[in-house]
């Protein structure tokens, strides 16, 4: 756990190379990202975004169901890294 938060603005080659080191994490994020996050979810019908042939299965898509954790599983699925081998710096992309 990551006792201070240290905060900087840097140019592109620094960051490159930072990037390669595996004792730094690196976040992108901007104003308009934060406003998003921070933005009240207005609610949306299920119905208007779920093929018809799933119609009797609306229920899983309600307010109710999405507030719901998850049970809990007996097993958990790991991704083990190649020994040596460390996950390649990406720039970050649009998930929806």
């Amino acid at each position: 756990m990551l006792n201070t938060l240290d905060i900087y603005i840097i140019r592109a080659t620094p960051l490159a190379q930072l990037a390669k080191k595996p004792k730094y994490t690196i976040f992108a994020i901007t104003i308009a990202d934060i406003k998003k996050a921070l933005a009240l979810k207005k609610h949306t019908n299920p119905a208007t975004k779920v093929p018809v042939c799933h119609y009797n299965n609306l229920e899983v898509f309600s307010q109710k169901e999405a507030n719901k954790l998850a049970e809990h599983q007996l097993y958990n699925h790991k991704i083990v890294l190649k020994e040596g081998k460390q996950l390649e710096f990406r720039p970050l992309y649009r998930m929806s």
